[in-house]
């Protein structure tokens, strides 16, 4: 997927473009729809079908405080929009200066590189809750009119599971409630986050244990509560094919047995069962699958080590 950041960039790219306009984040069922639908919009006007998004998020530059957690950074959201087969995407800047431009002057400015030269052509699709311009003053159906009908638009209504549109607060607030068996519903796979090991080895108590684990601090902004997490790991260095999937178990917390151990926020101690060789420094994709049970302090590491192999022979049974 070809990947650029201005509207004249992408317009030599693709001189006959369907835009996917949104921001995307989770990539969830609702924007697998949309995408859909770009798609066969570009197959029946013989035209590329592109993504128009944005980076970073809108209202962490218009109103910081109301800017909700981020479900993927930019590169998984890119990485998923690949999957869902567009041959490219607009990723524009968000800046102050951007957020100011009334819906006329961002029609012009975006889409003007297409309508305003013989023989290229667009059409943009999006959700009935899509906004742009200063003060999200625009709307899709809008994009018609502020071109004189030179950009074709298609709206794509809310895919809807248990009454509720899909969305990405939605989801969101089951990751947060550790309900991750909803949240991969509405996602359509697991959760996934993607980080680095540690370097080191902090204290080699799941070795000594016979459960080595790859102990990662998460960046991830969205995280389920503290607890023991079935989940599927694999490597994911960058710029590499990435590597198969392994069924793991993972405590996320302030390890309670240990307390002289206790980090100053929540660790993610993966334990890979019959995994040889150090993960240390390795990138990772993580998938997080049900929680098991909550973080608890035991008597004695002996029987920490007991509870971490039942907790295995549980998550090798998952499907």
């Amino acid at each position: 997927m070809m990947i650029l950041h201005t509207p004249a960039e992408a317009a030599a790219a693709a001189p006959a473009a369907v835009l996917a306009a949104g921001y995307f984040d989770g990539v969830h069922l609702g924007h697998q729809a949309l995408l859909r639908t770009a798609r066969a919009f570009a197959q029946e006007r013989g035209a590329q079908a592109w993504v128009l998004t944005f980076d970073p998020h809108p209202l962490s530059v218009v109103a910081p405080a109301r800017c909700p957690p981020r479900l993927t950074t930019l590169p998984q959201r890119l990485a998923l929009l690949e999957e869902a087969g567009m041959d490219g995407c607009l990723v524009i800047p968000f800046t102050e200066r951007f957020a100011a431009l009334e819906p006329q002057a961002f029609a012009t400015r975006v889409l003007g590189c297409w309508t305003a030269v013989p023989g290229r052509s667009c059409a943009v699709v999006s959700g009935p809750n899509w906004r742009f311009g200063h003060g999200h003053a625009g709307r899709l159906s809008d994009l018609y009119t502020l071109t004189g009908g030179a950009v074709s638009v298609r709206e794509e209504p809310f895919v809807c599971r248990q009454g509720e549109p899909v969305s990405s607060s939605r989801i969101r607030k089951l990751i947060l409630a550790g309900a991750l068996g909803d949240a991969a519903q509405l996602l359509g796979r697991a959760y996934r986050i993607e980080e680095r090991a540690a370097p080191a080895p902090s204290r080699g108590v799941g070795t000594q244990l016979g459960t080595p684990t790859a102990n990662v601090l998460p960046a991830a902004a969205v995280m389920p509560p503290v607890g023991v997490y079935a989940v599927d790991v694999r490597r994911s260095e960058p710029g590499a094919a990435k590597g198969p999937w392994h069924r793991a178990v993972a405590n996320y917390g302030f390890r309670p047995t240990f307390p002289d151990a206790r980090p100053d926020r929540p660790v993610l101690e993966i334990h890979i069962p019959g995994h040889r060789g150090a993960l240390y420094g390795a990138a990772l994709e993580i998938a997080f699958l049900r929680r098991l049970r909550g973080e608890r302090a035991f008597d004695t590491p002996e029987a920490l080590g007991a509870q971490i192999r039942a907790d295995v022979a549980q998550a090798l049974n998952l499907p």
